[in-house]
C-alpha cells in the first residue's frame, strides 16, 4: 500500500490534536479515526523491531509513515526513545496505536 513517509526529525511540533511537519503537511488525529480499524481511539499502526521503527497513521486519502531513521552516534537508541516519546504522546492525548511488532 502507498503511504507518505516522513522522517521523525522533520516534525515541527505536535500537540493533542495533530502532528505539524516542517513543510507543513499535518496530520489531524481526529481524522485518523476509524480509517482502518473499527476503534474509537486507534490513529496508527507501529512496529518498533522494524529495520526503521515506524508509526504509520490512518491519514485521509493517503497513510502517513512516521519513520525514525537517526544516522550516527547512538543513533538506534535516539530512534527508540524518540519512537517510545510519540506513542506516550499519543497514549497521553487520547488516543492508541496498533502494536504490529
Amino acid at each position: 500500500m502507498e503511504c507518505l513517509e516522513k522522517s521523525f526529525s522533520e516534525i515541527e511540533i505536535i500537540d493533542k490534536n495533530r502532528i505539524t511537519f516542517i513543510d507543513g503537511e499535518v496530520i489531524v488525529f481526529k481524522e485518523c479515526i476509524k480509517q482502518h480499524y473499527n476503534s474509537e481511539t486507534c490513529v496508527a499502526e507501529r512496529d518498533i523491531l522494524a529495520k526503521h521503527p515506524y508509526f504509520k497513521f490512518f491519514t485521509p486519502d493517503i497513510p502517513t509513515k512516521i519513520i525514525f531513521d537517526q544516522t550516527g552516534l547512538f543513533s538506534n537508541l535516539k530512534n527508540l526513545n524518540n519512537f517510545r516519546n510519540l506513542q506516550k504522546m499519543i497514549i497521553d492525548f487520547g488516543y492508541s496505536s496498533y502494536d504490529l511488532s
